[in-house]
């Protein structure tokens, strides 16, 4: 009885990957106030192009895609079978007027529809160069104007689909996997919430990749905190098939942009360095 948001027409999501589960929350909370789900309107933008790239038609709502975990990272089905695992992907609109959209592949190649690639954009609003910074540009910006977001994605009938960030994939015994998948499934579990979690690769003492994963940690009873631990990294076990290095820390350490967003990166860094403390738990 408190809100009435039967008139809300366009509600836009971006900024961040756009979770299925968020939005569905959002339309149970708030379906008896009157919010309609074909209301919701998944975009795709960065800061270089200054800011959308693509907005779903109003109207047409969330729309997932359920895609392969193998698929995901740029592979194809390679055990027809083992279990599959599937992710679903929000559909992130059409191009803006004026925007250009290219998926290409690792020799820069465009990839028809449905082949996952690295994300390229073009168009009027699109930067010209980092201010002060011609080898950040150079990295990114082509002559002929096309930007490489860092992003990895691909087209289907005209709408994009955005599925993770190509520097922070993690390779594991010759698989990939997407920091997020992993990140969002620590959440589920009780007393998480989003920006929890960090999730990056490490080289292990046998020079091998070793996923880890930074976690909140609001448990004072060291005992506790012994039994999280062990819970989240049986969780992680079961998505990647390896035992991962998990780290409890305290709240509010895991590093963010200046936007908001969770910065794995800068976590990985801080980490290395011992910039971030991990509370010590007996094994």
């Amino acid at each position: 009885d408190r809100f009435d948001l039967s008139r809300w027409r366009i509600a836009g999501n971006g900024a961040d990957m756009i979770r299925p589960d968020v939005m569905q929350a959002f339309v149970d909370c708030f379906d008896a106030a009157g919010f309609k789900a074909a209301a919701f309107c998944p975009s795709y933008g960065l800061a270089e192009a200054t800011l959308a790239v693509s907005l779903m038609p109003p109207g047409e709502g969330i729309r997932l895609e359920l895609v392969e975990e193998n698929e995901l990272s740029g592979g194809t089905p390679d055990d027809e079978n083992r279990p599959r695992r599937y992710r679903a992907v929000v559909n992130c609109g059409k191009p803006v007027t004026g925007m250009e959209i290219e998926i290409r592949g690792p020799a820069g190649e465009v990839l028809p529809d449905r082949g996952i690639g690295k994300v390229y954009v073009r168009g009027a609003s699109v930067m010209h160069s980092y201010f002060r910074d011609e080898e950040s540009t150079r990295a990114c910006l082509s002559d002929d104007g096309w930007l490489d977001t860092g992003d990895m994605g691909y087209m289907s009938s005209g709408y994009i689909f955005i599925v993770g960030r190509a520097k922070d994939m993690i390779i594991i015994n010759g698989r990939n996997h997407w920091p997020q998948d992993i990140e969002w499934a620590v959440e589920q579990l009780p007393g998480f919430k989003s920006g929890d979690i960090a999730a990056f690769a490490i080289t292990g003492p046998s020079g091998e990749e070793t996923p880890a994963v930074l976690v909140h940690c609001r448990v004072s009873d060291n005992e506790e905190r012994g039994r999280l631990r062990d819970e989240i990294r049986e969780r992680v076990r079961a998505i990647t098939g390896i035992t991962p290095v998990v780290e409890l820390v305290p709240p509010r350490t895991l590093p963010r942009t200046s936007s908001g967003k969770l910065s794995r990166t800068k976590a990985r860094n801080l980490y290395l360095s011992g910039e971030i403390q991990p509370y010590d738990i007996a094994a």
